[in-house]
C-alpha cells in the first residue's frame, strides 16, 4: 500500500506529500457527474461509447443514438428503432451497429445526425446477428458480432466467419486480434484466423475484453480476471487485490486512462490501478455512480465515461477537486475540519468524527452541535453546543461544559490568555501548561450571544452577535479584562439583519448584505471598503496566512485571492450544492491542500494543482451547433445569416464547450455583453441593423484563447425594405404633386371666392347705398306726406272752424247765394279728392302694396275705410284723423269700430299696431 501511495504522490507537489497520503486512505474520490434517463431523455442500459476531436460524446442506447456536446443531449433513431449496441467515431462519421443493422451517422448542415446504412453491401446473409464492437484499421471499418466480422472499405464489405464464437476485438497499430468465447486469442490476417495461445484460460470463459497498455496486451476475461500476453502464453496480470476483486466481481470492460488502467465490471463498478495493476481506486454505487454494472468505457481528454446498466457517469480521474463523502447519514451537517495526529477530525452537527485508515469512526459522548475546532499548542479542543472539550485518545474531556461555545481566539501578544465566545457573551481561559486550559471568568458585557472576536490590536477587539449587532470592546492585555465596551446596532448603519467582522490586511472588515464596510481607526468610524468593491456579493469564509476564500452570495463559484498576484476562481456543481449556506468554511491544511466543509463531507481542494491549470488552460474557442429565430433554424455552413424582421423577436443561437466542465458562456453583441449557461443564448426584438456576437467559453475564471465570432444581420421590417422606401418616395413625390395641384386649385378657387366676395361685397355696398338712398327717399316722403298730412288736417280744421264760424253768422248773410257758394267751396276743399289723390300716391310709394293686400284680404272695404287704413297706418291719433277726413273724432271712433268689425279684430288689439305690423 505504501509504494502505491509513493507512486501517485510522485506526479503531484512535493508541499502536499503528507496531506495526500492522509486523504487517499480516507478515500477521496475526484467528482462523478451523474446523467440519469430524465436528463438524456432516453432508455437505461447505454451498450457501448466514442467521442470525436471536438469532445462530443457518443452512446450506443437501447433507444438510439445518443449524441452530448457538454451542454445539451441530443436523441437519435434508427429508421426501425432498434437497440444500437455498438458506437465508433472515425474520421467525421459516427458508426453503429446494431441488430441486423449496421452503418453510420454524418452531420447535416444544420447540425443534425443522418444515417446511412451499410448493410445493402453486405452479400452473405445475416441473420440474427448483433454488432457489438466497431474499430478502425488499415483495412477498413470492422465491425464484430459474435459469429462474424465485417469489413468496409470503399463502398464494399468483406465478411469473414472464423470456427469460433467472437467475444472481443482489438485493433493495434500492426494487427488485429480477437478473443474467443472459450478463452483463447486469435490473430486476424489476409483472411484467416491464427491463434495467439496454446489453450484456453479456463473452461467455458470467454476473452470479453481487450486493451492496449503501451506494448503489452491486456487480456480480460468473464470469470477468471485479467492476463496478458507474453510470448503466445497468457500470464495472470496485477495485484492479488484486483485478482480478487475482480473474480468476485465480473470483469466487462477494460480502459487506459493515460498511465491508469481501468476496469469496468458487472457487480463492483469500476476499479482503477497502476501501471504496474496496484488497485488506486473504486468507484461504486456508494461513493459516486449511479449503478455498478458497468457496460462501456471512454476515454475523452481528462474525463472518463462510464456507460452504465442504469444511466451514464463521468469522472476527472486527475481532478484537483476530490470529495469524501459518508452516504450513510450518520456524518451530517461539517462545521469544521482539523488535522490532527495523523487523522482528520470532522465537527459536525451530529458530534465529533474522525477518519482513521479508510475508516469513519464517531467519539462516543460527543453527541450534539460542534461549531469550531480550536488547536492549542498540541491539543486539539472542540467547541460544542455542550461547551469545550478536550479531544484525546480518540475520546472527550469536559474542559467546560458552560453551555454553547463558538469558539477561542488566543489575545495577542499573551501566549496564556483565550477569548471564548459563548451563547451568553465572553469567557476568559488560560492555557496551564501543554494541553491544559482553565476557565478565568465570564464576562459581565456583553451578555448576549457572541459567536466571534477579531482583534484590531493587543487592546481593541470586535465581538460579533451570531444573528443581529456588534460590538467594540477594550482589553486589558495583561488580565483580558473588558474596561470598555460599546454596542453598535445594525439597523442605525447596514441593512440586513446579520453582519459578519472579519480582519483583511490589518484593518477591520464588516460584510453585511453583499457590501463591504471597514473601520477608520482615524475618525473612529465605519465606512464603505472601496477597495473591495470588486467583492461585492462575495462573503469571506477564510482568512489564513494573507491568502483569502470568498463565496459569490448571489450566484455561483469560490474566489482564492491574495490581492496581488494569485487569483483562482472555482467553480464545481458538486461543491456549490452541499455548502451549508451561511455556515460555509475553508480550511487550510499545508500550502497546497484545503478543505472545504460540506453536507455529509468535505471537498479537498488542490491549489497548487488548480494553479497549474489555470497557467496552462489554453483552451479552444466554443463549437457553435445551432442558430434559429422565431420561424426557423439557419444552416451551420452559413458564416452571415439573414434574419426577418418579425422572426427577430426571437434568436436563438447553441454553443458548446465539451472540453470544459460546466462553462459558462460570455459574449458580446455590438458593444452590450452577458453570460450564458448551458450555451444557450437568446436575444429578442433586435432592431434592424448587421449585428457581430462574439462567444468565449469562461472556466474557473479563465476566458477560451480566440472567441467564436458570428455575424448576422436583422432585416428591416417590411415597410422599411429598399422597394418600399422606392414606393415611399413616389408616393412622396405624388403627394407633394397632388398637394401642390390641390393648393393650385384652392389658391385659384380662393382667388376667384375672394373675387366675386368682393364683387358681391361691392354689389352688396352698391345695394346698401341703393337701399338707403331709398330709405333716404321714403323717409323723405313720409316726412313729406307727413307734413302735407299734417297741413292738411291743420288746414281741413281751419276750414271746419271757418265752416262752423260761417253757420254761426249764417243769419246775417245777406247775400245767401254766396253764402252757399263760399259754403261749397269749403266743402270741396274738405273733400280734397285730389289732396287724396296725392296722399294716395305718395302713400303708395311708400308703403307698396298696402291697398292691394288689405282689399285681397278684405274685399268689402270702402274708400273711406281704406283712407281710415291709410292714416292710422301712419299712426295717427283720431283726432289727427277727424280733420282730414272732415268728419267729427266721434266719427272717427265710430268709423274705427266699423271697420274693425269688417277687419274681424278682437277688441282690446289695437287696429294700428295690425295694419302696421300685417301690411
Amino acid at each position: 500500500m505504501k509504494e502505491i501511495l509513493q507512486i501517485r504522490l510522485f506526479a503531484l507537489l512535493i508541499i502536499a506529500l503528507l496531506l495526500w497520503g492522509i486523504t487517499s486512505a480516507q478515500e477521496l474520490i475526484p467528482p462523478v457527474l451523474n446523467y440519469n434517463t430524465k436528463t438524456y431523455n432516453a432508455a437505461s442500459q447505454n451498450w457501448g461509447l466514442s467521442s470525436d476531436e471536438r469532445g462530443f460524446i457518443y452512446v450506443a442506447n437501447n433507444e438510439g443514438l445518443l449524441r452530448y456536446d457538454g451542454q445539451r443531449w441530443t436523441k437519435f433513431q434508427l429508421p426501425n428503432k432498434t437497440i444500437i449496441r455498438s458506437v465508433f467515431y472515425h474520421q467525421g462519421k459516427i458508426y453503429t451497429g446494431s441488430y441486423e443493422e449496421f452503418g453510420y451517422w454524418e452531420n447535416d448542415e444544420f447540425g443534425s445526425l443522418k444515417y446511412t446504412s451499410l448493410t445493402h453491401l453486405i452479400k452473405d446473409t445475416f441473420d440474427n446477428e448483433e454488432f457489438w464492437q466497431i474499430a478502425a484499421s488499415p483495412q477498413g471499418i470492422i465491425f464484430r458480432s459474435f459469429g462474424k466480422i465485417y469489413l468496409y472499405k470503399d463502398d464494399s464489405i468483406q465478411a469473414y466467419k472464423p470456427s469460433f464464437l467472437i467475444a472481443s476485438l482489438l485493433v493495434t497499430e500492426n494487427e488485429i486480434l480477437l478473443g474467443s468465447s472459450d478463452g483463447r486469442l486469435f490473430r486476424f490476417s489476409d483472411s484467416n484466423f491464427t491463434p495467439l495461445t496454446n489453450k484456453p484460460i479456463a473452461s467455458g470463459d470467454a476473452i470479453n475484453t481487450l486493451a492496449l497498455l503501451k506494448d503489452t496486451v491486456l487480456v480480460g476475461t468473464k470469470l477468471s480476471g485479467v492476463f496478458k500476453l507474453q510470448e503466445s502464453k497468457l500470464m495472470r496480470w496485477g495485484s492479488d487485490a484486483l485478482h480478487e476483486f475482480l473474480l468476485k466481481n465480473e470483469l466487462n470492460k477494460v480502459k487506459i486512462f493515460h498511465n491508469q488502467v481501468v476496469f469496468g465490471t458487472i457487480k463492483g463498478g469500476i476499479i482503477t490501478t497502476n501501471a504496474q495493476g496496484e488497485i488506486l481506486k473504486n468507484f461504486h454505487r456508494g461513493n459516486g455512480l449511479q449503478n455498478n454494472t458497468v457496460l462501456a468505457l471512454e476515454v475523452q481528454a481528462k474525463t472518463l465515461w462510464i456507460g452504465l446498466d442504469n444511466g451514464l457517469d463521468a469522472i476527472d480521474l486527475d481532478a484537483a477537486i476530490s470529495y469524501y463523502r459518508d452516504k450513510s447519514g450518520e456524518l451530517g451537517a461539517v462545521y469544521d475540519v482539523a488535522s490532527y495526529q495523523d487523522k482528520i477530525y470532522l465537527g459536525t452537527n451530529t458530534g465529533i468524527h474522525f477518519l482513521k485508515d479508510n475508516e469513519q469512526f464517531f467519539i462516543e459522548g460527543s453527541q450534539g452541535q460542534v461549531w469550531n475546532f480550536s488547536q492549542i499548542g498540541e491539543q486539539l479542543y472542540g467547541n460544542h453546543n455542550r461547551g469545550i472539550f478536550k479531544i484525546a485518545d480518540d475520546k472527550i474531556f469536559p474542559v467546560s461544559e458552560r453551555t454553547g461555545s463558538y469558539r477561542l481566539d488566543k489575545i495577542p501578544n499573551n501566549s496564556d490568555l483565550y477569548i471564548n465566545s459563548t451563547y451568553n457573551g465572553l469567557s476568559l481561559y488560560k492555557k496551564l501548561g501543554v494541553n491544559s486550559l482553565n476557565y478565568l471568568q465570564t464576562f459581565e458585557a456583553p451578555n448576549t450571544p457572541t459567536d466571534k472576536v477579531v482583534f484590531q490590536d493587543d487592546e481593541t477587539a470586535w465581538a460579533s452577535h451570531p444573528y443581529k449587532g456588534f460590538f467594540k470592546l477594550t482589553l486589558d492585555p495583561e488580565t483580558g479584562e473588558v474596561k470598555n465596551l460599546k454596542v453598535y446596532k445594525n439597523d442605525s448603519l447596514f441593512t440586513a439583519y446579520k453582519t459578519s467582522i472579519h480582519k483583511i490586511r490589518n484593518e477591520i472588515c464588516f460584510y453585511n448584505a453583499g457590501n463591504w464596510f471597514r473601520y477608520n481607526t482615524i475618525s473612529d468610524e465605519i465606512e464603505p471598503f472601496n477597495e473591495l468593491k470588486n467583492y461585492s456579493g462575495y462573503s469571506l469564509v477564510s482568512d489564513e496566512d494573507d491568502f483569502y476564500w470568498f463565496k459569490n452570495r448571489h450566484g455561483n463559484g469560490l474566489v482564492y485571492t491574495n490581492f496581488t498576484t494569485d487569483s483562482l476562481y472555482v467553480y464545481e456543481p458538486q461543491i456549490e450544492n452541499r455548502l451549508i449556506k451561511g455556515y460555509d468554511k475553508v480550511v487550510k491544511i499545508n500550502d497546497s491542500i484545503n478543505l472545504i466543509t460540506l453536507y455529509e463531507g468535505f471537498a479537498a481542494v488542490n491549489i497548487n494543482q488548480l494553479k497549474r491549470e489555470a497557467a496552462s488552460n489554453d483552451f479552444l474557442a466554443p463549437i457553435f451547433t445551432g442558430f434559429s429565430d422565431e420561424n426557423s433554424d439557419f444552416p451551420l455552413t452559413e458564416n452571415d445569416f439573414e434574419i426577418s424582421h418579425k422572426a427577430a423577436s426571437s434568436i436563438r443561437i447553441l454553443v458548446a464547450a465539451p472540453q470544459l466542465a460546466s462553462p459558462l458562456f460570455y459574449y458580446t453583441l455590438n458593444g452590450r455583453q452577458g453570460y450564458a449557461l448551458k450555451g444557450n443564448i437568446e436575444f429578442q426584438n433586435l432592431a434592424s441593423r448587421d449585428y457581430e456576437l462574439k462567444i468565449w467559453a469562461l472556466s474557473n475564471g479563465t476566458l477560451s484563447k480566440e472567441p467564436l465570432i458570428l455575424n448576422f444581420t436583422v432585416a428591416p421590417a417590411w415597410y422599411y425594405s429598399n422597394l418600399m422606401l422606392g414606393v415611399y418616395a413616389c408616393l412622396l413625390i405624388l403627394i407633394i404633386i397632388l398637394i401642390y395641384v390641390v393648393n393650385r386649385r384652392k389658391l385659384n378657387k380662393h382667388r376667384q371666392e375672394v373675387e366675386q366676395r368682393l364683387i358681391k361685397e361691392q354689389e352688396r355696398n352698391l345695394q346698401i347705398a341703393e337701399r338707403n338712398k331709398l330709405l333716404s327717399e321714403i323717409n323723405n316722403k313720409r316726412k313729406e306726406l307727413a307734413n302735407t298730412t299734417y297741413l292738411a288736417a291743420k288746414r281741413n280744421r281751419s276750414l271746419l272752424e271757418v265752416q262752423k264760424e260761417l253757420d254761426d253768422v249764417k243769419d246775417k248773410f245777406d247775400n245767401q247765394y254766396k253764402f252757399k257758394n263760399i259754403q261749397t267751396k269749403i266743402n270741396h276743399m274738405l273733400e280734397g279728392k285730389d289732396n287724396w289723390k296725392v296722399f294716395e300716391t305718395n302713400f303708395s310709394e311708400i308703403n307698396d302694396d298696402f291697398f292691394h293686400d288689405l282689399l285681397q284680404k278684405y274685399p268689402s272695404l270702402s274708400t273711406k275705410d281704406l283712407k281710415l287704413c291709410a292714416y292710422l297706418k301712419m299712426n295717427l291719433t283720431t283726432k289727427e284723423i277727424a280733420p282730414l277726413m272732415a268728419i267729427s273724432v266721434r266719427g272717427v271712433e265710430i268709423h274705427r269700430y266699423r271697420l274693425r268689425k269688417k277687419l274681424n279684430l278682437k277688441s282690446g288689439k289695437s287696429l294700428s299696431k295690425f295694419l302696421i305690423s300685417n301690411y
